[in-house]
C-alpha cells in the first residue's frame, strides 16, 4: 500500500455485484467491459473499498492455464482510478485522465478461476493528491485485490487528470490538435509465438532485430480501442510488454506475473513504433525496454512472467 498509509482493516463492508457501475464513470463504451459493480468508503480519508467482477472467458483478457489474466487487474486499477475521481474527488466527467506509472504484481496461482465469475474486492488507498485551481490535477492510488478472501495481487498507479483545454494543450501544443494519419498497422507475428491463437489479438508486429518488434496498432480492436483515442492507448501499451516477453523469452505460454511501465510521452497512432526488450541479467523470465518513435523512448518498462510453463520454444525465432 502508499507508503505512511494506515493498513485498511481486515473487516470489510459488504459488497454487491449486482450491476456495473456506470460506464461514463469508467470511460468505457461497452457495457461488457465495465468490471466494477460497487464502491464504500472506509473510516478515515482517501480509504475506500471497491467490487468488481471478472468473467471467467474474456473475449480478450483470456483465462490461461485456468488463472485470470494478470492484466485484469491492471485494467481494474485504471477504472477505480477514473471511477474514484470522478465519484468521490469531483473531477468532471469531461476531464481526461492520463496514466503516468503503473505497477502490477500478481500471484498468478491464486488466480485460480472457479466454476462462476470472480467477485473480486479491492482495497484502495488514494494519495499524493495536488490540485491546480481547486481542481484535482494528479493522484496516487494503491490497490490490494482479494478474491474469497485470498490475496490475488497488488497494483499501483500515478495520474495526472486535465480539464479539455488543458488536455489539448498537453497533447497537441499551443497550435492544437493535427489530423492525425492512418495507424502504423504492419502485418502480425505469428500468434503462437506471444500466445495467442488469433491475429487479431497480436499487437507486435515484424521482428527488426533480435530484441525489438514493430508495434501493431488496430483501432478496431473491440477491446483496446473500446472508444475512440488519439494516441496509443496505455492497456495496449502493456500488451505489447507481456507479448514482447513472451517473444523475446521464447515462453509464448507463460503468465505475467508482474509489470511495470512508466509513461514518458503520448505515443502517437500514425507513427512507426517497436518495441526493444533486453532479459534481465539476473532473471531468466524477465525483461526490460521501451516503446520507441523516432528514436525516444516515450514509455520504459519491465515484465516478468512466470517460472512454471507448460512450453518452450526457442527465444527470438524469426518471422
Amino acid at each position: 500500500m502508499a507508503r505512511n498509509s494506515r493498513p485498511i482493516p481486515d473487516a470489510l463492508p459488504p459488497m454487491s455485484f449486482e450491476r456495473t457501475v456506470p460506464r461514463r464513470y469508467v470511460h468505457r463504451q461497452s457495457v461488457s467491459e465495465v468490471f466494477l459493480t460497487d464502491c464504500v468508503p472506509l473510516p478515515g480519508p482517501d480509504r475506500f473499498v471497491v467490487a468488481a467482477q471478472w468473467p471467467r472467458l474474456h473475449g480478450f483478457y483470456r483465462a490461461r492455464g485456468g488463472c485470470y489474466d494478470t492484466l485484469l487487474l491492471a485494467e481494474t486499477l485504471r477504472q477505480t482510478a477514473i471511477y474514484l475521481g470522478h465519484t468521490r474527488y469531483r473531477v468532471p466527467l469531461p476531464n481526461r485522465f492520463v496514466m503516468q506509472h503503473l505497477q502490477v504484481s500478481a500471484v498468478p496461482d491464486a488466480l485460480e478461476v472457479g466454476d462462476a465469475a470472480a467477485d473480486v474486492i479491492v482495497e484502495v488507498a488514494v494519495s499524493g493528491h495536488a490540485y491546480r485551481g481547486g481542481a484535482l490535477s494528479s493522484f496516487r492510488v494503491d490497490l490490494r485485490f482479494r478474491i474469497g478472501g485470498r490475496e490475488v495481487g497488488t497494483a499501483t498507479g500515478d495520474a495526472a487528470v486535465f480539464p479539455p483545454a488543458a488536455y489539448s494543450r498537453a497533447r497537441w501544443g499551443e497550435r492544437g490538435p493535427r489530423p492525425v494519419g492512418a495507424p502504423w498497422f504492419p502485418d502480425p507475428v505469428r500468434p503462437g509465438l506471444v500466445g495467442h491463437l488469433d491475429d487479431a489479438h497480436v499487437v507486435l508486429g515484424p521482428q527488426v532485430a533480435g530484441n525489438e518488434w514493430e508495434l501493431r496498432v488496430d483501432t478496431a480492436h473491440p477491446v483496446l480501442f473500446d472508444h475512440p483515442c488519439d494516441h496509443v492507448p496505455g492497456m495496449l501499451i502493456l500488451e505489447a510488454l507481456r507479448q514482447g516477453a513472451r517473444a523475446r523469452l521464447g515462453l509464448p505460454d507463460a503468465r505475467l506475473e508482474s509489470l511495470d511501465a512508466t509513461f514518458h510521452r503520448f505515443a502517437e497512432l500514425d507513427e512507426r513504433t517497436t518495441i526493444r526488450l533486453d532479459v534481465v541479467d539476473d532473471d531468466a523470465s524477465s525483461v526490460r525496454g521501451s516503446i520507441l518513435q523516432s528514436g525516444v523512448a516515450v514509455v520504459r518498462g519491465t515484465a516478468a512472467l512466470a517460472a512454471t510453463v507448460p512450453t518452450v520454444v526457442n527465444a527470438c525465432p524469426r518471422v
